[in-house]
This record gives structure tokens, sequence and C-alpha cells, in this order.
């Protein structure tokens, strides 16, 4: 018996032993002991004083029944442990699911107090627990929503039935909240009706919810504001949106449009392609886009774009027929200028050809006159002549020859003018060599002439003046894009060089010096001669759009 008490005393964690200092707890083996002796000595005080000793087969029987009993109560003890420790988890069960919900539980009497509440109620209106016991609700409810409130918990406590609304919660130091409560009655311990509720914050719900229908809102603005054509039609084929756009195209108002199918509203689309498009859009579940003639009663031709969704289909249609009739017309139009561009082009070709050849004829006249000429002075002014006619035809020659017959690339035509130059001047070869930086610069011909003529003079003076007798020297010719919107030509030479300011001097007698100042104006340019060991002379002008 007294292991059994033992052992009992060890299942019971916690408990002191009897080793202890001072009296043993209420319920520890010592003290359980000495209250069952008391109570069997009292049994045994009121029990008969007659009683015959027991024989020793009733003591062995008794004992039998005693050790049955011991286990018995061992049992039991074993099976009220594992009841308790259910119980506890059970309890932190409840706390998970109830205090620690998402939502907020709270019971309501039928006089609207708060009977008990769950922590994220008390944490919704910031607020601790206990504050929220038997308050009425109505403390934290935004009065606009009183009435709402009152009428649903009427509701609920007559019909029985659950009932759902959305309120406004006033919460400590902070602004109203909207939330939802889902209500229904159910009776307390004693039997009285009570109404559990659940409420749950839907402020960003709501913020979503608004959203949506701000989007929507715009997105409707904006289909009912464009002149394309707008249905929207659900997995039936059934229109369940048209815009005024897409009603006026088919004569129809927005409400007759709805609920049609997609086949009424088209009446030839079946088996045409704006029925087969529809068709593929939503079966292969891509966007598909279709030009196509529409017959009677439209006759337009209509550009359809198809976009399919989980919803149905969405349906875009733009009325083309003008834009086709005008893209025609525009091609007629294009067509007949380019006609009318190659007539010129050949007429310019023709003419620049014709220019080309009557300045090679005055050449000629020109060099067969100074052939017969035998004043020196005079044969030299008409070879002179000459060769400024000649510079004049081949600027013609090379627009002929061009893609533009407006302007000519000004590094081939100088190359070309300084090769006949130094063929005309330059009877032995290597005695003076000519040197070419000219980019490839297009300038247009009314820039073209006045600059070919001054490059003729001022090469052909060098070429006659520069290195007389037997002196070798070279010419060097540049042209380039100084600074954006301006062109610079540079002719220079290391020969014996021209008087300084005999280049603007006005009382010059140089035919040719005087052309060229007076052809540097026509260009709106400047002349400048730079010191060298020789001469260089600089011409600046505006480009004029000229191009590289």
């Amino acid at each position: 018996m007294e292991s059994t008490r033992n052992r009992q005393a060890a299942r019971r964690p916690g408990k002191p032993s009897t080793a202890s200092a001072g009296p043993p707890p209420w319920d520890s083996p010592q003290a359980l002991r000495r209250r069952a002796e008391a109570v069997a000595r009292e049994r045994a005080a009121q029990a008969p004083q007659s009683l015959e000793a027991p024989t020793p087969g009733e003591i062995e029987r008794t004992l039998h029944e005693l050790q049955v009993h011991q286990i018995e109560l061992e049992m039991q003890n074993e099976e009220l442990h594992r009841t308790q420790e259910e119980l506890e988890a059970s309890r932190a069960r409840y706390f998970d699911l109830y205090d620690l919900a998402p939502v907020g539980y709270l019971t309501l009497s039928q006089q609207g107090l708060i009977l008990e509440a769950n922590l994220t109620f008390a944490k919704l209106l910031g607020v601790t627990r206990g504050a929220l016991v038997q308050q009425p609700l109505s403390r934290f409810v935004l009065p606009e929503d009183q009435d709402i409130r009152h009428l649903h918990l009427k509701q609920l406590f007559q019909t029985g039935r659950p009932q759902v609304w959305e309120m406004r919660l006033l919460r400590a130091a902070a602004a109203p909240f909207w939330t939802c409560v889902e209500a229904t009655s159910a009776e307390d311990a004693g039997g009285a009706s009570v109404c559990r509720a659940v409420v749950s914050d839907i402020a960003e719900r709501n913020r979503i919810r608004q959203e949506l229908a701000d989007a929507h809102h715009r997105i409707t603005a904006i289909l009912e504001s464009v002149s394309d054509g707008f249905n929207r039609f659900d997995r039936e084929w059934r229109c369940t949106y048209g815009n005024p756009a897409g009603a006026k195209m088919f004569g129809q108002t927005v409400e007759e449009l709805l609920g049609k199918s997609a086949w009424e509203l088209w009446l030839q689309a079946a088996d045409s392609p704006f029925g087969i498009a529809l068709r593929r859009a939503v079966s292969g579940n891509v966007p598909v886009q279709v030009d196509a003639f529409y017959p009677e009663p439209l006759n337009r031709w209509f550009e359809v774009r198809c976009y399919p969704s989980p919803e149905g289909l969405s349906l875009f249609f733009t009325d083309i027929t003008q834009r086709l009739h005008a893209e025609e017309a525009r091609q007629e139009a294009a067509r007949a200028w380019e006609s009318t561009a190659r007539e010129k082009t050949v007429l310019l070709q023709e003419v620049h050809h014709r220019v080309k050849n009557n300045l090679a004829v005055i050449a000629s006249l020109l060099s067969m006159k100074a052939d017969a000429t035998e004043s020196t002075e005079a044969k030299l002014a008409l070879e002179e002549s000459q060769q400024r006619v000649h510079c004049m035809a081949l600027i013609h020659e090379h627009l002929y020859g061009s893609a533009h017959l407006d302007r000519i690339d000004f590094s081939d035509y100088a190359g070309k003018l300084a090769e006949g130059l130094y063929s005309a001047f330059v009877a032995e070869p290597g005695r003076i060599s000519m040197e070419m930086d000219v980019d490839p610069i297009e300038i247009y011909l009314k820039r073209a002439v006045p600059c070919a003529l001054i490059l003729n003079e001022l090469l052909s003076n060098a070429f006659k003046y520069a290195f007389p007798g037997q002196r070798k020297g070279t010419i060097r010719v540049s042209f380039h894009e100084s600074e954006p919107g301006s062109l610079e030509l540079a002719i220079e030479d290391n020969g014996i060089g021209l008087p300084p300011g005999r280049l603007t001097d006005g009382n010059t007698r140089s035919l040719g010096l005087r052309i060229v100042g007076i052809l540097a104006k026509q260009l709106d340019g400047s002349l400048e001669q730079q010191p060298c060991s020789g001469t260089r002379i600089v011409l600046r002008f505006p480009s004029d759009a000229a191009s590289r």
C-alpha cells in the first residue's frame, strides 16, 4: 500500500516531498493518508461492537478487494491526468482560434451590451478587452450608423435569422473605419438569447473596391468618348455593353444593343471574315485583327480587333471606309506626282544638257576668236572668258549626271575643275603639285556657280602668276564646314605671293580679282588674305542647308 502511494506521488509533478519542512500540502499523499485514517476511525466507532473477529479467509479476501480497488483508483487517477492535459490543450487551441483570430468575435445581450469579446476586436477598437465588457456596443459605433445597427439587432432577436451589415466603428485616437458584421442568434448557459457576431475590418477591401469602381468609371468614360465602336459579349455571345459610337454605327440605341447576340448585331458576319475572326479569338484565346468589307445594310469597310477574356469577348471596330478612300486617293496622287516628277526630272536634265552644250559652243567660239586674234591682251582676255564659261558648263555637266538636279557634290566638282586647269596651265608636270583637301559637301546651284567661279579665278591666278620662270611649288585647295552653317574655301600656294591689300583694293586693275569680290558679295560671304610664305586666300559663306 505504501509503495502504491509513493507511485501516485511521483506521478504528480511539482508536489513537495515528505522531507520538506512544514506541514504537507492539503492534497499530498501524507495528508490524504491522515484524512483517510480519520475517516476509518470514525466509521469504526460507528460500527457495531459485537462483530466477531474475521477469519483468515475473510481477511485474505478483504485484502484482495482492497488491492483491486487500489488499482482501479490508480487507473482513474491516470485518466484524470490525461483529461486535464487534454483540457489544457483545448484551452490553448481555444485561445488561438478565438482570441488570436484574424477577425473580431463578440457576444451581445438583447440590451446591446458586450458580454464577451476576443483580443482582436479589442485591438480593432484600440482598447483593452476589460474596457469592453458590459459596455454598450453603441458606444463604439459612429452616430450616423446607429440606426442600421439597431435595425439589424432588432431583426436578429425577433426573427432569429442571421444578419449581415456594414457600419463604421470608432477607434481610439484614430479615424472611424468600416467593418462588416455577421451576426447569428444563440442561447447562453442560462437559456437567454444572445448575439454572436463576427466583425471584419473592410477598410482595405472598400478602398480596393472604390479604386476598381473609379477605374471602371474612367474606362467607361473613355469608351463612351472614343469614335471607335465597342461591344462586350459574354461567353454566350450576348452583348453586355456597347458604347454610343458602336450603337450609332448599327443605327440603334445603346439599350437596344444589350442582350442581343453577336450574330443578331452582325447579321452578315457568321461566315464572313468577321465571324471567322471572332471564333478564332475565342477558340484560340488570342487577340485577332481583321479588315474586311461589311455588306448590306452598312456597306462599309471595318477594322475589327477582338480581345478574348475569361468573361467573354471585347470587340473594337472602326469604320475605315473614308480612310481607305483617302489612302487610295493619296496613292493615286503619289503616282501622279511621281509621274510629274519624272517628267520634270527629264526636262531639267535636258535643260542642263542643253545649257552645257550651249556653254560649250560659246567656249568654242571664244577659243576660235582667241586663235584668230593677233592682240596678245585680247587673246588672253578671250582665253580667260573661255575658261570661265567652261567652269560654268562643268557645273551643268555635273547636274545632268547627278541624282539631284538642284545641288552638286562640290568636292567632286573641285577635283575635276582643278584637274582641267592643271592640264591647261602646267606644261611641265611635276614642277607644280596639287593638294586637294575637300570634304564631300553638297551645295545648292545658286551658291555652286559663284563658288565655282571664285575657285576658277583664284586657281587660274595661282597657276599663271605664283610660280614665274621655272620656279617649283605647291597649290593647296581645302573646303570644309568651319562651323555649323558656315563653309570655308581656301586656296593657298607657296609662290612669290600676292602683295598685301591687293585682294581688297577696289582700284585693282585685275579683272579676276574684281570678279572674285563681286561673287563673294553674291554669296553673302567674306574674303580674307591671310599671311603665309606665299599667298593664302580664304572665302567664308553661309551653307544654306548644305548637306554632307
